[in-house]
C-alpha cells in the first residue's frame, strides 16, 4: 500500500469557497455505532475503534501532513471498509470528501492511473443517470442527504492505453464516510420538474441544482475509491449503440468508430480480428474492400482467386461452420481444401465464426495469429459474449448496404439480369466504399465481361415497310375522301370562301397521299390532319353556328383514335404485335434453356420484328464450370428455337388480318468478344475496335445478296446461318443434320457465299428450309 496524493479526473472540481477537510472521525463515528446497535461478535471493530480514539489523541486527526504517521491504520481499512473486496491487484484508494485526489491506495491503483489513463464519456445517453456535468457526484449526494432524493449512480468510464490495446474501467465512490454540512438555512427546492417521473434527463433535474450553492457546504473524511473493470460492459454499449444508429456511422469516422470497437473485442498482443459483414446476390458476398483488408478468408484478392473459390470458399459460405486451426488441442475444425488454403497463408493460429441471424449467414468474424502467438480457449469464450451483437450489427449494416447498393444501380443502371447482378453490385461496392472514404471524385468502375462467345439471331417481317406504308396508304386516303366530301358539301353551302388556303393546302397533300413517295411526306401529312383540319373546322363554326354539331361528328371521326379511319393501320399493328408474342415467348423459351446451361447475358430488341443478343463465358459468372463443348450445345438449341419460331409464325399466319411472313437469321461469331455496359443506353455493347466487327456485321448481314445474283439470303420458311471462318463449317453441318433428325428442318443444306456488304467482305452462309407442319 502506498501514500501517495495524486490526482483523478472525476469530474469533480471544488468551487470557490467550498471547504472540505480530511478526518477519520465519520469513520469512527461509524464503527461506534455499529457497537452500539450490535451486543456481541464485534471483536474487530471495537479493536479499531480503539486503536482510533488513540492515535487521534496522539496524533491529532489525519490531514495531508501527517499520513505516514496514519500507514498501518489506513491499511486496516482496506479490510474493514465496507464492500472492499478482498482479491489481489484490487485497484482501491482513499481519496479526499470531494474526490478530485487520491492520498492512500494499493500499488495496482496507482499504476492504474499514472500513465495513458483518461476518463471518456460513457456510451449510453438514455436518463440522468448517464448525463455527466461538473460536479454532478456533489449535487446528487447532497440531494440525498437534504432532500431525500433517493440516490443516483453517477457513471464514470477511463480507458487504459496499452500499446495498441485499450482496456475499459469504471469509478466507484463510496461516500459513506462523508459528513457534509451547510453553512446557512438550507434553501427551498421546486421539485416540480421531477415529480412523478420515472426516468430523469439533466433538464428535469436543472432548475432544482440553480436552487442551491454547493460552495455553502462543507465536506469533512474520506471517500473510497475503486476502479472495476468494465471492458466487456463498455464494449458491448457500444456495439449497441451502432446497431442502435446504423444510418449515422458514415464515411472515414464510421469506419475507424467500427474498427475501434472490434479492436477492443479481443486485448490480447499478436491477436488480429476481421469483422466482414456478407450481403450475398446471387451467390456472390459483395461489399466494399475497405472492410476486407483485414480478413483473411475475404480479403485482397483471395476472394475473387479461381482456385480459391472453386476450392471451397463458395461452399463453405453456403455452409458456414467454426473454421478453425492451430487452437488449444479439441478446437479444431475438420480438414478441407479451404482450411489447407488457409494454412498457407503462414498463419500459426486461425479461427472463424460465421455469423448467423434468422438462419441466414450474415457476417464472419475471424481471429489469427502469426509468428509465436496463438489463440486460446480463453479468447475464444470472450468473443462468443459478444457474438449476438456482432450478428445482429452484421445484418443491420448488410440491410443498410444493401438499400444503398440498390440506390446506386437504380440510378446508374437499370433492372438487370441475374446471371451478371454480382458484377454490377461489385462494381457499385467498390463505388460505395469510395463515397464511404470520402474520396473527392468518386467513380463507377466500368462494367467489363472479357473474352464471352455472341450468339445472335433474328426473326424479321417480311416486307414490312411496304405493308406499313400500304395500311398508312389506305387510312390516309379515308381521312382525304371524307375531307374532300366535307368541302364539296361546304361548297354547296357557300361558305368554302371561309379559307380558300386550307382548299389548296388539301389539294397539295391529296397529291401526296396518291403519289409514290408517301414515306418521304408522312410527317406532312400528319401535321395537316393534326393541326390544319382542326382549324378548318374552328373556322367553319364561327362562319355557320347552324352546322356545329355537324362539325363536332367531323372532330370525332377524324380523331386517330377513331377505328374505322384507321383500320388498316391497326391490322397490320395487330398482325405485327401477334407475331412479336409469339416470337419473343419462343426466345424466352430458349434464354430458359441456355440459363440451365451455362448462365448467361440475354437481350432482345424490337424492331418489326425481334433479335437478341447473348453472351457466354467463364467471366460471366466464375462460380460456374465453363466447357467449350457448351457453345455447340447451345448453339444446336439456337437453331431448334428458331426452327419453331418459323414453324409457329407459319401456322399462325392463317388466322392474322394481315398474313404477315418472317425471315429467320443466324450469325456465328468465330471468337470471344470483349462486352462493356454503357449507361446512356443502359445495355450492354461491344469493347474495342476489333469488336466493333461483329456488330457492323449484325446490322447488315438482313440485306445481304447471294453472290451473283439478286436473290436475297433471308427468305420467309428458311433458316439462314451466316458465318465467315471455314472451320465454322464442319461443326455447322453436323449441328443442323442432328436438327433435322428431329424433324424440324429438312436435311438438305444450301451452302453459299455472299456479296461484299460496305465494309464486310468474305461472308459466307448456309441455308436450310423449316418443316412447316
Amino acid at each position: 500500500m502506498l501514500i501517495k496524493t495524486r490526482r483523478i479526473d472525476s469530474n469533480v472540481l471544488p468551487a470557490e469557497g467550498l471547504e472540505e477537510s480530511l478526518s477519520l472521525w465519520p469513520f469512527l463515528n461509524h464503527l461506534q455505532k455499529t457497537l452500539a446497535e450490535q451486543d456481541e461478535g464485534m471483536l474487530v471493530p471495537k479493536i479499531a475503534s480503539e486503536l482510533l480514539l488513540e492515535k487521534i489523541k496522539q496524533s491529532g486527526d489525519i490531514t495531508e501532513d501527517n499520513l505516514a504517521s496514519y500507514k498501518e491504520l489506513l491499511e486496516s481499512l482496506y479490510h474493514l471498509a465496507k464492500g472492499v473486496s478482498k482479491k489481489k491487484n484490487q485497484q482501491w484508494a482513499l481519496g479526499f470528501p470531494v474526490p478530485d485526489k487520491v492520498f492512500f491506495g494499493t500499488q495496482a491503483f496507482y499504476d492504474l492511473i499514472d500513465t495513458d489513463f483518461q476518463r471518456v464519456e460513457s456510451t449510453k445517453s438514455n436518463s440522468f443517470l448517464d448525463v455527466e456535468f461538473v460536479n454532478k457526484q456533489l449535487y446528487l449526494l447532497i440531494l440525498e442527504r437534504f432532500y431525500g432524493i433517493p440516490a443516483i449512480h453517477s457513471r464514470l468510464r477511463y480507458v487504459k492505453r496499452t500499446g495498441k490495446f485499450n482496456r475499459y474501467y469504471e469509478l466507484e465512490i463510496d461516500y459513506s464516510y462523508v459528513e457534509i454540512q451547510p453553512k446557512s438555512e438550507l434553501p427551498k427546492l421546486n421539485l416540480t420538474s421531477i415529480k412523478n417521473k420515472d426516468s430523469l434527463s439533466y433538464k428535469d433535474i436543472e432548475p432544482i441544482l440553480r436552487g442551491f450553492d454547493i460552495s455553502q457546504f462543507s465536506f469533512t473524511g474520506f471517500t473510497i475509491c475503486s476502479f472495476v473493470d468494465c471492458h466487456e460492459a463498455h464494449v458491448t454499449e457500444q456495439l449497441q449503440g451502432l446497431i442502435n444508429n446504423i444510418s449515422i456511422y458514415t464515411g472515414v469516422d464510421g469506419l475507424n468508430l467500427l474498427n475501434d470497437i472490434l479492436a477492443n473485442i479481443v486485448n490480447f498482443e499478436g491477436v488480429k480480428s476481421s469483422f466482414y459483414p456478407i450481403l450475398k446476390l446471387n451467390g456472390i458476398p459483395v461489399l466494399s474492400s475497405d472492410m476486407a483488408k483485414d480478413s483473411m478468408l475475404l480479403g485482397d484478392s483471395v476472394f475473387y482467386d479461381k482456385e480459391i473459390i472453386q476450392g471451397g470458399l463458395m461452399k463453405y459460405l453456403d455452409n458456414p461452420y467454426i473454421l478453425s486451426f492451430g487452437v488449444e488441442e479439441g478446437v479444431e475444425s475438420r480438414a478441407s481444401e479451404l482450411k489447407r488454403s488457409l494454412q498457407k497463408t503462414g498463419l500459426t493460429s486461425y479461427i472463424c465464426f460465421p455469423l448467423i441471424h434468422n438462419q441466414g449467414l450474415v457476417g464472419i468474424f475471424e481471429l489469427y495469429t502469426k509468428d509465436e502467438a496463438r489463440l486460446n480457449r480463453n479468447m475464444l469464450i470472450q468473443v462468443r459474449s459478444f457474438y449476438a451483437l456482432l450478428a445482429q450489427l452484421a445484418y443491420d449494416i448488410v440491410l443498410s448496404f444493401k438499400s444503398e447498393l440498390n440506390n446506386v444501380i437504380l440510378h446508374k443502371y437499370t433492372s438487370l439480369q441475374s446471371a451478371v447482378e454480382w458484377k454490377f453490385n461489385q462494381v457499385a461496392a467498390e463505388y460505395l466504399g469510395e463515397v464511404i472514404q470520402l474520396s473527392p471524385e468518386p467513380e463507377l468502375e466500368k462494367i467489363v465481361f472479357n473474352r464471352v462467345y455472341p450468339f445472335y439471331a433474328a426473326v424479321d417481317v417480311k416486307d414490312s415497310s411496304l405493308l406499313r406504308n400500304k395500311s398508312y396508304r389506305e387510312d390516309i386516303l379515308k381521312r382525304v375522301d371524307f375531307v374532300a366530301s366535307l368541302i364539296d358539301r361546304m361548297k354547296d353551302r357557300g361558305v368554302l370562301s371561309v379559307d380558300k388556303t386550307f382548299v389548296d393546302r388539301f389539294d397539295e397533300v391529296n397529291k401526296w397521299a396518291t403519289g409514290s413517295n408517301l414515306e418521304h411526306y408522312l410527317l406532312d401529312i400528319l401535321s395537316f390532319f393534326q393541326e390544319d383540319v382542326p382549324a378548318f373546322l374552328d373556322k367553319l363554326e364561327k362562319a355557320e353556328p347552324s352546322i356545329k354539331a355537324s362539325l363536332a361528328q367531323c372532330r370525332s371521326k377524324l380523331q386517330y383514335s377513331y377505328e374505322d379511319m384507321n383500320s388498316s393501320n391497326e391490322s397490320f399493328e395487330r398482325s405485327l404485335q401477334k407475331i412479336n408474342q409469339v416470337v419473343k415467348a419462343e426466345m424466352n423459351l430458349f434464354n430458359a434453356q441456355v440459363q440451365e446451361v451455362f448462365p448467361s447475358y440475354f437481350e432482345t430488341f424490337r424492331t418489326d420484328g425481334v433479335e437478341y443478343d447473348l453472351y457466354v463465358g467463364p467471366s460471366i459468372s466464375p462460380r460456374n464450370t465453363f466447357k467449350m463443348g457448351m457453345l455447340n450445345q447451345i448453339r444446336k438449341e439456337q437453331i431448334i428455337s428458331i426452327a419453331k419460331i418459323g414453324q409457329a409464325t407459319h401456322q399462325l399466319k392463317a388466322s392474322l388480318s394481315i398474313p404477315l411472313e418472317t425471315t429467320q437469321l443466324i450469325f456465328i461469331h468465330p471468337n470471344p468478344i470483349d462486352i462493356s455496359f454503357r449507361e446512356d443506353e443502359r445495355r450492354f455493347d461491344v469493347e474495342g475496335s476489333y469488336n466493333i466487327r461483329y456488330q457492323i456485321i449484325k446490322k447488315r448481314i438482313d440485306k445481304a445478296l447471294i453472290l451473283d445474283t439478286d436473290e436475297r439470303l433471308v427468305q420467309p420458311g428458311h433458316i439462314a446461318v451466316v458465318y465467315s471462318r471455314s472451320q465454322i463449317a464442319r461443326d455447322l453441318r453436323v449441328c443442323l443434320q442432328e436438327v433435322a433428325q428431329m424433324g424440324l428442318i429438312e436435311p438438305n443444306i444450301e451452302e453459299v457465299q455472299l456479296e461484299n456488304l460496305q465494309g464486310v467482305s468474305d461472308l459466307k452462309a448456309m441455308r436450310v428450309k423449316i418443316v412447316l407442319k
